[in-house]
């Protein structure tokens, strides 16, 4: 049904115990593998007999990347009809309202592909040259089973170049959309999607915002990397007083917009500055705050960068733990895959040790389950993150 490409012997025990990619040096590279054009749907085999359907790209690392272990299965819009159902079923049982990550790539069986559901405003992010030739077959699946005002594709994951895709304003499909509503936590958000990062929105820390915000009743908080005031805004409601700092002017107007929809704007304030020069002067003036969350941006892009990664994570640590009063609270998150919850936890005790401070992991913290983690694959799990009790010096 699909041209065939041959896994090299010895190479399959670990596709067979349920890994979902097969690496270019696992391939038999003949003449006939390479005419076949990156992103087209194939039949891996090994010994003669096809084991699975997936699509090839012999110009990348991953060269495989597995569809369906029925060989026979044809990939056509009811077969991502049957995908996009299975998952949405998995978060229905989660979610009251239906805003939450929908695809989260391998994870749920469709890698490459990202979305992001807020109701009837579907966010797709396509990362590899399979799922974009895929396009019009989960799309019209999408429209199928979601019949949605508007399909916002949006081309700008520097992943993308990694495909030798092109970086391109977004394609709509559908109604125009320039803000996005999102509701997370009874709590309502507006989110511009000029200049927007990702999807727009970062549902992964739902579970964790929740959680900050049942403990801040009453307290102060400061937040950093605030972005569009996730941490912020659900804080708010009980807070007696939220600071939110990002870099960013444009994600702070959204930030400012969602205050007022909530009702919070009295009690919120977002400044634009650089987040370690913002540290240094508060703590220069001796301010200091019940609740300090540290959600940055990833530090370790790359395994090449982990050294001065960590670094990074091991200041930030230690020049917001004078900022937390003696038996605050510090939340500490990395979304970079190659920090693992062990470097994460060194760098937070080398700043402890640093400021004289002790510290008791209270909750480690993850992405919320419409995050799925494949069981194989160690890359889908990107978020780690600690509650920590801070003592006094």
């Amino acid at each position: 049904m699909y041209p065939l490409i041959q896994m090299l012997p010895g190479h399959y025990k670990r596709f067979f115990a349920g890994y979902p990619w097969v690496y270019a040096n696992e391939i038999v590279q003949s003449h006939s593998t390479k005419n076949i054009a990156p992103g087209s749907l194939v039949q891996l085999e090994h010994l003669s007999k096809p084991i699975a359907t997936g699509y090839f790209n012999r110009h990348s690392l991953i060269a495989f990347r597995v569809l369906s272990r029925i060989p026979t299965e044809t990939i056509d819009a009811n077969f991502f009809h049957h995908r996009l159902l299975l998952a949405k079923k998995f978060r229905d049982q989660f979610f009251a309202a239906p805003f939450y990550r929908l695809i989260h790539a391998e994870a749920d069986g469709l890698p490459g592909l990202i979305i992001d559901r807020f109701d009837d405003v579907l966010i797709v992010q396509i990362n590899t040259h399979g799922m974009e030739k895929l396009k019009e077959p989960f799309i019209q699946a999408l429209q199928s089973l979601f019949n949605p005002s508007t399909i916002y594709i949006k081309n700008d994951s520097p992943i993308r170049k990694l495909e030798d895709l092109t970086i391109s304003d977004p394609e709509i499909i559908g109604s125009p959309l320039s803000t996005l509503k999102v509701i997370e936590n009874q709590t309502e958000f507006s989110v511009a999607m000029q200049g927007s990062q990702k999807t727009g929105w970062f549902f992964d820390h739902r579970e964790n915002r929740q959680l900050i915000a049942s403990l801040a009743k009453n307290k102060t908080l400061l937040d950093y990397f605030c972005y569009s005031g996730g941490f912020s805004i659900e804080a708010a409601k009980t807070a007696t007083k939220v600071i939110g700092v990002d870099s960013s002017e444009n994600a702070l107007q959204n930030a400012r917009a969602s205050a007022a929809l909530n009702n919070v704007s009295e009690k919120t304030e977002f400044i634009c500055n650089d987040v370690f020069k913002d540290m240094e002067a508060r703590a220069t003036q001796s301010q200091k705050f019940d609740i300090v969350v540290l959600d940055p941006p990833a530090f370790v892009k790359s395994k090449k960068d982990l050294t001065t990664g960590l670094k990074g994570y091991e200041k930030l640590i230690s020049k917001a733990l004078p900022l937390v009063v003696p038996g605050g609270l510090l939340l500490i998150a990395s979304c970079s895959y190659h920090v693992k919850e062990a470097d994460l936890k060194l760098c937070l005790a080398r700043a402890l040790q640093k400021n004289h401070r002790e510290g008791r992991i209270l909750k480690t913290l993850t992405a919320g389950p419409d995050h799925p983690l494949h069981p194989m694959l160690e890359e889908s799990s990107y978020l780690k993150g600690f509650l920590v009790g801070v003592s006094p010096p």
